[in-house]
């Protein structure tokens, strides 16, 4: 699948390389729905992290490999110019795939989503502050009037959870993280929590906005809860020998 912002070339290179070597190829409609019912055993992503998040959702629990042709390309796993040396090695057995916890969050009663890189709780309005009772573990740990807040995955703390102050943390570790956005405070710090902790954060004033990785925010109302925790499930992202965890980080910040 690509970004439909993706120069067909990129798309014409692909498909000549993979069908080079015999590989069925099921194309995606318009409307992003694959064609037919065919079981597919990876899933190549011309595009950027956005594209990535998008392929996610569109193929829950396959093996996607992002070829960075967006902006930060951080979940990619191969560069443009690798594309034919890249297909060789994945078909000789040299794609690493890695799996990636991600967030369970549920609004009230409602059924529980789930985010890839984040969910991210802002204020409605842009002169004014939202304002959020925290606990963890059914304990009350704070009350903060802020921006808002965001809850990230290792994954995502390489997004906006760290142009927030929060810490890149190893794609590895069972965790996520709470990360305050501008805060009426002098204390708020962000927070890395275990697997089997769980937060909840409710809304005290004037309600807030909800997106969840990055898709359009929906309301939610004054005095209602959301509920945020390390999901079973996790997304599995394919790399090159070439472009490991710490590789990544190394040539997208560093």
């Amino acid at each position: 699948m690509a970004n439909p912002k993706v120069d067909d070339e990129h798309f014409e290179r692909l498909s000549a390389a993979l069908e080079k070597r015999g590989v069925e190829i099921a194309k995606v409609r318009p409307q992003d729905e694959p064609d037919g019912e065919v079981e597919l055993d990876l899933v190549f992503v011309l595009g950027g992290d956005g594209t990535m998040l998008r392929a996610a959702r569109m193929y829950p629990g396959r093996v996607l490999l992002g070829v960075n042709l967006g902006q930060v390309g951080f979940m990619s796993g191969m560069r443009p110019e690798e594309m034919e040396s890249g297909v060789e090695k994945v078909l000789s057995g040299g794609l690493d795939v890695q799996e990636y916890r991600m967030l369970e969050v549920r609004v009230g009663d409602e059924s529980p989503l789930t985010a890839v890189n984040d969910a991210v709780l802002v204020k409605p309005r842009p002169h004014q502050v939202v304002s959020v009772e925290v606990r963890v573990g059914g304990e009350e740990l704070v009350s903060l009037q802020c921006d808002g807040f965001i809850a990230s995955t290792p994954l995502g703390s390489t997004a906006y959870a760290l142009s927030a102050g929060g810490p890149i943390v190893s794609g590895d570790v069972p965790c996520y993280e709470l990360v305050s956005i501008a805060p009426h405070s002098l204390v708020a710090r962000p927070m890395v929590l275990g697997e089997a902790q769980v937060t909840d954060l409710r809304i005290r004033e004037r309600g807030a906005l909800l997106s969840i990785d990055g898709d359009e925010p929906f309301e939610v109302p004054e005095g209602e809860r959301i509920e945020i925790g390390l999901s079973s499930e996790s997304v599995r992202i394919g790399r090159t020998d070439e472009w490991t965890w710490w590789r990544a980080v190394r040539r997208t910040f560093l």
